[in-house]
């Protein structure tokens, strides 16, 4: 009997899993239908016409470094623009089902009056954090205009405020000296025609008109940044609208959310744009990975605000592996960046302005990143970004595979580089070991006998995490079974692929005042690296060590401290056979959300 109900309950859990995913189904599909005209429906060949060339991107791939600003009315009331509203959402893959109720949401721009914005302050800011460029949130999914729009009085003219916000942000950046962008999203969850019956003959003009008075009226404007959802291109007419683009201004760059179904999907717009995520490792084309300095895109008052080193060191892995860091910071209500996440910016900023050079004005080097760190290149010189972190018995070398050309000079940018040598067909790098371990970045400069621009890319790292039949794992507690400690290892979506892209995570409980998490090895197995990742939206560990039992039923013995982890954190570990690696975090500033802890052989 009791068989029985465990079936008869399996059955009824999977039939309303199957229902929920028809539901979420249809509710996407409703936002999706055929082009008004075949003109809308266009060739590969007319898809590469408006695709920017490769001078037109330089600039970009120099700058390396961009900061995201997402900012309205709704931080009044809700942490999450536009989705913390109540109410349809056009091209969304689901409805809502909480928030702040439609009628209250609409209505917060009749008291946002932000009256310390400052638009030259914001672009000093931007340069100090050491951005090159700013991509601002001109109209999002809720439909509220940053700027003085032409169709609709849902926008920034009609609040106390009542001064164009687009307009003395665009100024200011070519006072200073910056590019700028607009997110412009496509959808527009507050018009009553967007992705309905009238969709093509009444919000399409609108969205149009739109668009041409933000590339219009406010000078030279370097790119936009849509955000379709699940929406197709010829929805928003995308092709002709962003030839027209073009036109008014020349040089422009377009993020891929144009909408999906071009000819060659894979190639929507001028680079690729991972979110929450460090991107892939060795991408086909460049990218630009956009993340939060908090857990939030809007204001959040008293959100995890990860430290500099965070930043950084997603920063050098993105550059490394062929990439941008877009960087968002959510201004409070009265126009000011958050004194605690600015001051954070500012310390990314002042290690930029002294090693920013080996990352400004790159590419991607020979060497793809692997587990030691990652490679940057400018001509013949050739930049090796040691990240990895060494345990208390590892050695201070660093091996590489050779590279195809000689080395003609060889010395440390940061402090503690000894030198080189090679023997067995590898590159061993030796460093001093106190000095690596004070640096964030272990940056070594190799000047080569010719520039590696006609060599293949170089892999460096092979390495598979050990299987789940090959250690148990354990945690000292765990706040719910969601967040168990084998949910890291039963998510597909949590392995080193295409960059770090991890979406499950153990937590422990709040109570637990020193929380451990363990794999244990039934059989002596050497281990080489350990990964560590926290939740992209919560960096927030403080202090943590490793330990390692040597033999089974063994003692503990620490062999790593630090004090950040962040997203990829590499321990170099000694090679020796162990029977099981400890993660013990004594300090954590917010919730503990460990997305990543893998062992490698």
């Amino acid at each position: 009997m009791r068989l029985f109900f465990i079936i008869i309950a399996t059955l009824l859990l999977f039939c309303n899993v199957q229902l929920a995913a028809q539901k979420a189904e249809a509710y996407k599909a409703q936002w999706q239908f055929p082009p008004k005209d075949k003109s809308m429906v266009i060739t590969a060949e007319q898809q590469r016409e408006i695709a920017a060339t490769e001078e037109e991107m330089k600039w970009f791939k120099d700058a390396k470094f961009g900061i995201f600003v997402h900012w309205g009315p709704a931080l009044q009331v809700t942490d999450v623009l536009s989705w913390g509203r109540l109410g349809e959402r056009p091209a969304a893959n689901k409805p809502a089902t909480n928030g702040i109720p439609a009628k209250v949401y609409d209505r917060q721009y009749l008291s946002f009056n932000p009256v310390d914005f400052d638009a030259d302050e914001w672009m000093e800011q931007v340069k100090s954090f050491g951005a090159h460029y700013l991509v601002f949130t001109a109209k999002h999914h809720d439909g509220f205009c940053m700027f003085d729009a032409p169709n609709t009085d849902y926008d920034i003219e009609h609040t106390p405020f009542k001064r164009d916000i687009c307009k003395e942000l665009a100024e200011a950046a070519r006072r200073h000296g910056v590019k700028i962008f607009w997110y412009y999203s496509q959808p527009d969850w507050t018009h009553p025609d967007c992705l309905r019956e009238n969709h093509y003959e009444s919000y399409l003009p609108y969205m149009k008109e739109q668009v041409e008075h933000l590339y219009t009226n406010y000078g030279r404007i370097d790119g936009v940044f849509w955000d379709h959802l699940t929406s197709k291109y010829w929805q928003w007419d995308s092709y002709h609208l962003l030839k027209d683009m073009r036109k008014w201004q020349p040089g422009l760059l377009s993020n891929p959310r144009s909408g999906f179904g071009w000819p060659d999907n894979d190639r929507r717009g001028d680079y690729d744009t991972p979110e929450q995520s460090l991107g892939p490792v060795d991408h086909p084309r460049y990218w630009e990975a956009c993340l939060t300095m908090t857990d939030k895109w809007l204001y959040h008052k008293n959100g995890p605000i990860k430290k500099a080193e965070n930043v950084l060191g997603m920063l050098i892995q993105v550059v490394g592996n062929g990439g941008n860091l877009l960087l968002n910071l959510g201004p409070n209500g009265e126009g000011t960046f958050v004194k605690e996440e600015a001051a954070e910016a500012a310390r990314v900023g002042g290690w930029l302005q002294q090693y920013g050079n080996t990352l400004y004005n790159t590419r991607r080097g020979i060497y793809v990143g692997g587990d030691w760190g990652a490679s940057t290149q400018r001509g013949d010189t050739l930049y090796l970004h040691v990240l990895e972190k060494l345990a208390n018995d590892a050695a201070a070398t660093i091996s590489l595979p050779l590279l195809p050309v000689g080395i003609k000079l060889a010395e440390g940018v940061t402090l503690g580089f000894k030198g080189y040598r090679i023997e067995n067909d590898r590159l061993l790098l030796d460093f001093d070991r106190a000095a690596f371990g004070m640096n964030l970045d272990n940056i070594v400069q190799l000047v080569l006998e010719e520039a590696p621009v006609s060599f293949e890319r170089i892999p460096t790292w092979a390495g598979e995490p050990l299987a789940n039949d090959k250690f148990k794992v354990s945690a000292s507690s765990f706040n719910n079974q969601k967040h168990h400690p084998e949910a890291i290892y039963n998510t597909k979506g949590n392995v080193f692929s295409e960059g770090i892209h991890l979406k499950g995570w153990w937590e422990p409980e709040k109570e637990d005042e020193q929380p451990e998490l363990t794999l244990h090895f039934p059989a002596r197995t050497r281990v080489q690296t350990v990964l560590m990742s926290e939740n992209m939206r919560s960096h927030s560990v403080r202090d943590y060590a490793l330990l390692v039992q040597r033999e089974a039923g063994g003692d503990w013995h620490e062999v790593y401290r630090g004090d950040v982890i962040g997203e990829g954190m590499r321990v170099k570990l000694s090679g020796e056979a162990i029977h099981g690696v400890k993660l013990r975090i004594s300090q954590s500033a917010y919730a503990t959300r460990i997305s990543a802890f893998n062992a490698y052989e």
